[in-house]
């Protein structure tokens, strides 16, 4: 199947490649299991997650990620940190965070309200906000667990690559 990609889209993909990484890891402290290009083995239990291809984890994150969370339709910068943090947050928590910080009902659902309201406000002050709530819960997350508290740095890392990215 081919999907025409957007551009906007194309950019965050190629931004997250790096993040992630390209190659099959087994980390036995990864909750998620095996995992490739960010897809892991937990989330995806049908996929061979050895032999994934770049194309279709290109396709796995439009449809899942990118599509799913109507980054297109969030404004630049938003849209590709919403989809971070329910990569690596969740989903539901990626919308209630965007939902509080627009001042809309908070009831985790990526709606036209939601959209809408996001679309209104300044666009960098909430990319910048969203992106500090994400460090916060990766600082809350490690001080939780001491085999979660190794990935501390590198989440953060990742973080400020994101701020770089999204100009926030």
């Amino acid at each position: 199947m081919s999907t025409a990609f957007t551009p906007r889209y194309l950019a965050w993909f190629n931004w997250l490649m790096p993040i992630e990484g390209t190659v099959y890891e087994d980390d036995p402290n990864d909750p998620g299991g095996a995992t490739k290009f960010g897809i892991d083995q937990r989330s995806h239990p049908k996929l061979d997650i050895r032999n994934l291809t770049l194309d279709d984890a290109r396709q796995i994150y439009w449809d899942e990620t990118w599509t799913a969370n109507s980054a297109d339709s969030l404004p630049p910068g938003v849209g590709e940190v919403v989809c971070r943090i329910g990569m690596n947050c969740g989903e539901r928590l990626a919308v209630e965070w965007l939902q509080t910080l627009i001042g809309v009902k908070v009831d985790g659902s990526l709606g036209p309200k939601t959209i809408a309201a996001a679309n209104a406000v300044d666009a960098k002050k909430l990319t910048s906000d969203l992106i500090n709530r994400m460090e916060t819960y990766y600082r809350n997350l490690a001080a939780g667990s001491s085999k979660r508290a190794r990935y501390l740095k590198g989440w953060l890392n990742a973080a400020e690559d994101l701020r770089r990215f999204v100009n926030a």
